[in-house]
């Protein structure tokens, strides 16, 4: 019995264990991206061309989360990102509409 409950004890203590963290930048942005943005410069030319949207894209879902979400009327977001607003439908994010510039 002792040598059961040993060799028990050993497989427990060599097993492997799982770590359950969050991904690395699962809020959208990297730490120093974010930091950046709150002090009001702009994203790098990367972030920046994923912002080249047009009607019937969907969009990504980091910028999603980047972006000020809006609930309007029929189903649908207001998303402003940077300069860009974009009108979504809210469960596929389907883009509707862009307007350039804050409304």
């Amino acid at each position: 019995m002792k040598l059961l409950l040993k060799s028990v004890l050993l497989v427990i203590a060599l097993a492997p264990v799982s770590v359950l963290a969050s991904p690395p930048h699962s809020n959208g942005l990297p730490p120093g991206l974010q930091k950046k943005v709150e002090r009001g410069e702009s994203l790098p030319p990367g972030w920046q061309k994923k912002l080249d949207y047009r009607r019937g894209d969907r969009l990504d879902r980091d910028l999603y989360r980047y972006g000020h979400v809006y609930d309007i009327e029929g189903g649908r977001q207001r998303i402003e990102i940077e300069d860009k607003v974009y009108t979504v439908i809210k469960d596929t994010r389907e883009i509707v509409d862009i307007l350039n510039g804050r409304y």
